[in-house]
C-alpha cells in the first residue's frame, strides 16, 4: 500500500468491529473505536484532522461508520450497556463540530422543539424526555446511536434509530424512557428534530432500535408516499411517511412475535401481553418464552428493496428467550446490564431464521 494508517485503541465495548469508511472532499473518514473521527488524505493517507468526542474510560466507544451527507459528516456513539447517553454529532468536512443532538434529556440538548418537533403528527410538548424518566436517570439512560443513517437530499433530512435504555432491568427505570428505542428524522443543516417516533416505550427486553431505514417512494391506498421502512428488533416492520413522521404500517414480520398483540396506528402504542412483561414479573424472576429474543427478529444483517417487485427482502431471526432482570449499580466505565437471558427456537420450530419477502405497503409477508 502507498500508506498504512494504524492506530491502537485502548478499549472496546461490544466486540472488535468497525462498520466501514466513508469519503468526501478528497478525504477518507474513519470512525475509531475510541470515539476519534479521523480524516485521511485520500492520496497520501496522511491525517488531515482528527477529533476525539468522548471518553472510553466511561464506556463510550464507537463502532458505526461515519456517514457523509452533502457537506456534513454524521457520527454516533456506542456504550448503552455502560450507561452511555446516546447522541449524534455533525461535523463539516474540515472537522468543525456543527451540532450535537442527544437521545434523552432537556429539549435544547436533544435539538427538539416542543412545538415543532412532531410525534404521531402532534407536537411532542415541553420536556417530553425529562417527564418520562425517574429523576436524572436520563443522564445514564442509553439510547445510543451505533447503527445506520439514511439521507433524503430532496427533504434535506437524515434518519436513524437509536438503542435500548440503560439498564436492561426495567424495574430500575420506570417510565417510557424517551427518546430511546426511537426513529428520528432531523434537518441536516441544523440537526433539529422534525419528527420522532418511539417504537418500544419502556423497553423490557433489550430490543435495540438501531436497524437501517430504507427510503423508497410507493403508493399506499392510492396515494404516493415518501416512505421510510424499518424492520425493528422488536419484531415489527414499520412504514413511516419520512416527511411528516406519520405511522402508516406496523405489523409483525415473524409469526412467533408474542410480547405484543399489535400496534394502534392512532396512538402508535403496543397492546402488550402481560405474561411477557419482565417489569411486571419483577427482579430475579425468570420470564420464559418471550419472542423475539434480545437478538431481535432482525439484527444487523441488512434488508433489501427491489423496485422491480416493489417488495423488501429480509433475513430474519426466528428466536425466543428467557429473561431475568436483576438490580445493578451504575459505576462509570463498568458494565451496566442488569439481566441474564438465554435464547432458543420458538416452541415447535427446528430452525432459527427465515428469509422473507415483505410488502411494506400492507405489512404482509408475501412469501417465506
Amino acid at each position: 500500500p502507498k500508506q498504512n494508517y494504524d492506530e491502537t485503541v485502548p478499549v472496546m465495548c461490544c466486540d472488535t468491529v468497525n462498520r466501514g469508511l466513508s469519503y468526501g472532499d478528497g478525504k477518507i473518514f474513519l470512525n475509531q473505536a475510541d470515539t476519534t473521527l479521523v480524516a485521511l488524505d485520500m492520496k497520501t493517507g496522511e491525517v488531515v484532522w482528527s477529533d476525539k468526542r468522548d471518553d472510553p474510560k466511561v464506556g463510550a466507544t464507537s463502532t458505526a461508520a461515519a456517514h457523509v451527507f452533502k457537506d456534513k459528516i454524521i457520527v454516533g456513539i456506542s456504550g448503552g450497556e455502560f450507561g452511555v447517553r446516546g447522541y449524534v454529532q455533525a461535523y463539516d468536512l474540515d472537522g468543525n463540530v456543527k451540532y450535537k443532538a442527544y437521545s434523552t434529556g432537556p429539549d435544547a440538548e436533544m435539538l427538539v422543539d416542543p412545538e415543532k418537533t412532531m410525534s404521531m403528527l402532534k407536537p411532542v410538548g415541553k420536556d417530553s424526555s425529562l417527564k418520562s424518566w425517574q429523576g436524572d436517570q436520563w443522564k445514564i439512560g442509553g439510547g445510543t446511536t451505533w447503527g445506520w443513517y439514511s439521507y433524503d437530499p430532496d427533504l434535506n433530512q437524515f434518519y436513524y434509530g437509536n438503542g435500548n435504555p440503560s439498564t436492561w432491568n426495567p424495574v430500575q427505570r420506570p417510565g417510557d424512557n424517551k427518546w430511546t428505542m426511537s426513529l428520528w428524522g432531523r434537518d441536516l443543516d441544523t440537526g433539529m428534530a422534525k419528527w420522532v417516533y418511539q417504537m418500544t416505550p419502556y423497553d423490557e427486553w433489550d430490543y435495540d432500535g438501531v436497524n437501517e431505514n430504507i427510503l423508497v417512494d410507493q403508493k399506499i391506498k392510492g396515494q404516493m408516499r415518501k416512505m421510510l421502512v424499518h424492520f425493528d428488533r422488536n419484531g415489527f416492520g414499520y412504514t413511516m411517511d419520512r416527511e411528516t413522521g406519520e405511522l402508516l404500517v406496523a405489523e409483525k414480520f415473524d409469526p412467533a412475535v408474542n410480547w405484543s398483540n399489535g400496534v394502534n396506528l392512532k396512538t402508535g402504542l403496543h397492546d402488550r401481553v402481560a405474561k411477557y412483561s419482565t417489569a411486571r414479573n419483577g427482579e430475579d424472576v425468570n420470564t420464559t418464552g418471550i419472542c423475539p429474543a434480545a437478538l431481535g427478529t432482525k439484527d444487523q444483517q441488512p434488508a433489501a428493496f427491489s423496485p422491480r417487485t416493489g417488495l423488501f427482502y429480509v433475513p430474519t431471526n426466528h428466536v425466543c428467550m428467557d429473561y431475568e432482570p436483576f438490580e445493578v449499580e451504575y459505576v462509570a466505565g463498568q458494565p451496566y446490564v442488569g439481566a441474564t437471558l438465554s435464547m432458543y427456537p420458538p416452541e415447535g420450530s427446528t430452525h432459527l431464521g427465515n428469509f422473507i419477502a415483505w410488502d411494506a405497503r400492507e405489512g404482509k409477508i408475501v412469501w417465506s
